[in-house]
């Protein structure tokens, strides 16, 4: 019978695998979708290299994913819906990935494994509308962006991903050759609390805020400077 040492070396083990897996994908990625896409990323250095972080972008394609990942200079363990986290023939990959499965409704348990993951000091990734927009146009994020930085504390980092509708729209079964541009923008934290867990108005307010960050890197891409410390943030 296995002892827990047993069990928490064959943990380890399966997460270092999977980590290392992340950074093969990566690897091999990164100069595809450069080249094939011609990729430029803007505000990189906004992204912390250690800690906690989510990272969230707009969603038009089913590239956005792949582009985000290669541009992002953290390991993102990414929040998909349950259905396409259960596709037979790609179960394992988003496992392997690191991929955190959601529910169409309120769902506590993928919830608390992202909070996990925060907790880990690692990096999520997170679309917040849920699902692909067609006409490009970022929509209304949910809350659950807001839940996990209320609770966590961990700085958003908004993040514009533009062209990915081009390359592959809704609907296309293999992407085409397209420039591709990702602006990572300034961290946002979320406002101090008094008296307890944020209200449900607040983290409306927050994820309304996080949305419109996202538009506006996408509407002026090229807003981004310098401050002397070797990061590149939003200017405001």
């Amino acid at each position: 019978m296995r002892t827990t040492v047993d069990r928490g070396g064959l943990a380890t083990l399966v997460a270092w695998s999977r980590i290392g897996f992340y950074w093969t994908i990566k690897t091999v990625a990164w100069p595809v979708t450069r080249v094939y896409t011609r990729m430029r990323v803007v505000g990189a250095g906004n992204v912390p290299r250690k800690g906690t972080c989510i990272v969230v972008a707009n969603h038009t394609s089913y590239a956005d994913a792949v582009i985000l990942g290669s541009a992002c200079p953290r390991r993102l363990n990414f929040m998909i819906t349950r259905p396409i986290y259960r596709m037979n023939r790609l179960r394992w990959f988003y496992y392997m990935m690191g991929s955190i499965p959601v529910g169409a409704e309120a769902d506590p348990a993928a919830l608390k494994r992202a909070m996990r993951v925060l907790k880990w000091q690692d990096a999520i990734g997170i679309f917040p509308e849920g699902q692909r927009m067609p006409d490009g146009t970022p929509g209304a994020g949910k809350e659950g962006v807001a839940l996990l930085a209320s609770r966590t504390g961990a700085p958003v980092i908004p993040a514009a991903i533009i062209g990915a509708r081009r390359v592959m729209p809704v609907g296309a079964a293999f992407p085409k050759p397209g420039p591709v541009r990702v602006v990572f923008g300034s961290p946002m934290i979320f406002p101090a609390v008094e008296g307890g867990r944020a209200t449900r108005e607040q983290r409306r307010q927050f994820a309304d805020r996080v949305m419109q960050a996202i538009r506006d890197l996408m509407e002026e891409p090229n807003r981004c400077y310098d401050r002397g410390d070797g990061v590149r943030t939003a200017r405001t």
